[in-house]
């Protein structure tokens, strides 16, 4: 129960097979990458830190990165993921809400690190840094079971409020992995390191969040090398997937979006599958998706506080179980309920907030709060936040996240319905939709739309819009007022931020 045995243990397996590919063709074995994560895990204990000491992580993508992860594991520290997008004030508040005591760091942010006034000890990567960093001495074996420990604190999303700091368990990530492990492959593991000639997975999400940081430990666990991406960029992905043969995907919403929308030409043509994670997909996009790469997409429904609770494996597809409209099957192991505002489980088929029991997670940092002051953490339980009902067959299907319910004259709507409406519109290119105040009906439905081709007078596509809702939805869920914009404003892991677009 440590995160860094995986790694040792494909080292022992193959020490001279590659590990690790960065984009720019850089490659390490996993001999060579778990010696230089012993040697930097001695180097952060040097410098001051002490075993279950949180240290702060604050790179881009990179290889350094992930030797810096498993160099943490190995000594038993707690990584504090850090965005390598924050400025000095936002590494600042993140330091004010996760005290760390060493930083780790690219020598290239140092700027945003000075701004921020830390004064702490710190190692840094880079042109300019120390060189030992890289030399590689007397091996260094996982320290013993961390089971219950913390594996790492990440920051979640905060698409409608703050982002909140979580702190992940050793044995959480660990049973989370196996649980979805065993749904993709049919059978327990463990699982054998692959064959040479398997293509590698290629990690496009940012490993500072729950979904990157996944995508890395997930391929060592199941015996794969990996590609990382230091962003996510359409013409990038095209390359490397060409590059290394890559035969499966793991994307969020918004990527998809970018690829199916891609102006220039562009193949995956080695592509078997693409997991959808972090939420669903529009169907529309979807489907334009699918057409345009002849390449299927799957879910996979979870979040950095439960880890993976459903979704639609390549095997499930192929029995015949998927099911249009859904998020998939909650996998094996994996305890779901649906609850009302009260916190009463309701029955199969009745709509609710999803809330699953999960050791993934400890909850926010230090006993910090939610949204409305609430735990994240109840006698075990995690409340998502999302909406959703479970049919007969265990089935999962979203309706909604709970924050962003908009009430209009007492009935309930979705944004996502009202959005999944609009991109079938032809003018619309890309459209997220928010409740506004209104006098008579408490809140009122407002849509914000990317325009295909942008109109100097949008007056008579606004009025276009609005009779588009009006024909094909109730007339409580139909728009009300339209406002164009160029793009949609995103947090870091990608997701609209709705926050922004209402201010």
């Amino acid at each position: 129960m440590n995160l860094a045995r995986d790694l040792e243990r494909r080292a022992a397996e193959a020490p001279e097979r590659t590990a690790l590919w960065h984009e720019d063709g850089r490659a390490w074995s996993f001999g060579r990458l778990n010696a230089l994560s012993g040697a930097v895990g001695q180097r952060m204990l040097g410098a001051g830190a002490k075993a279950g000491d949180r240290i702060g992580l604050f790179f881009v993508n990179s290889p350094e990165l992930v030797i810096s992860m498993f160099a943490a594991w190995k000594v038993g520290l707690v990584p504090v993921m850090l965005s390598g997008l924050y400025n000095g004030a936002e590494l600042a508040d993140a330091h004010a809400k996760t005290p760390f005591t060493l930083l780790v760091a690219m020598d290239r942010l140092r700027g945003s690190v000075d701004q921020a006034n830390l004064e702490l000890p710190g190692l840094w990567f880079g042109a300019g840094a120390d060189d030992d960093l890289w030399n590689a001495g007397e091996a260094v074996v996982a320290a013993p079971d961390l089971g219950d420990a913390d594996a790492a604190i990440l920051f979640t999303g905060g698409t409608t409020g703050e982002p909140k700091a979580v702190a992940l368990t050793h044995a959480g990530v660990i049973e989370a992995m196996t649980k979805f492990a065993r749904a993709a492959k049919g059978r327990p593991g463990p699982y054998a390191l692959a064959p040479e000639g398997v293509p590698p997975n290629l990690v496009t999400m940012a490993l500072f969040h729950g979904g990157g940081q996944q995508s890395l430990l997930l391929a060592f666990f199941v015996g794969r090398p990996v590609v990382i991406m230091e962003r996510f960029r359409p013409e990038t992905v095209f390359e490397l997937v060409a590059r290394h043969g890559i035969d499966n995907l793991s994307l969020m919403p918004t990527m998809i979006y970018d690829l199916t929308r891609y102006r220039g030409e562009g193949e995956l043509g080695s592509l078997k599958s693409v997991m959808v994670t972090g939420g669903a997909a529009p169907p529309e996009i979807a489907r334009e998706f699918e057409a345009r790469y002849r390449v299927p997409l799957l879910t996979n429904y979870g979040s950095t506080e439960t880890g993976h609770v459903a979704g639609w494996t390549a095997r499930a597809v192929a029995r015949g179980e998927w099911l249009p409209g859904s998020v998939g099957k909650i996998y094996e192991g994996v305890e779901v309920e649906i609850r009302d505002e009260d916190g009463k489980a309701l029955a199969t088929g009745e709509t609710g907030e999803i809330t699953v029991r999960t050791p993934m997670t400890r909850g926010y940092v230090d006993g910090g709060a939610g949204d409305g002051d609430r735990a994240l953490v109840q006698d075990g339980w995690v409340a998502s936040g999302d909406i959703g009902h479970i049919d007969e067959n265990g089935v999962l299907f979203l309706s909604g996240r709970k924050r962003e319910l908009i009430k209009v004259g007492g009935f309930q709507v979705w944004p996502s319905e009202i959005e999944n409406t609009l991109r079938t519109h032809p003018d619309v290119a890309d459209v997220a939709v928010t409740g506004v105040p209104d006098e008579r009906l408490g809140e009122a439905p407002r849509a914000y739309v990317v325009l295909r081709e942008p109109q100097k007078d949008h007056s008579g596509a606004e009025a276009s819009l609005i009779a588009y809702c009006r024909e094909r939805l109730s007339h409580f869920k139909a728009i009300r007022s339209v406002v164009f914009i160029e793009q949609l404003p995103r947090t870091e892991a990608g997701k609209i931020n709705r926050r922004a677009l209402v201010a």
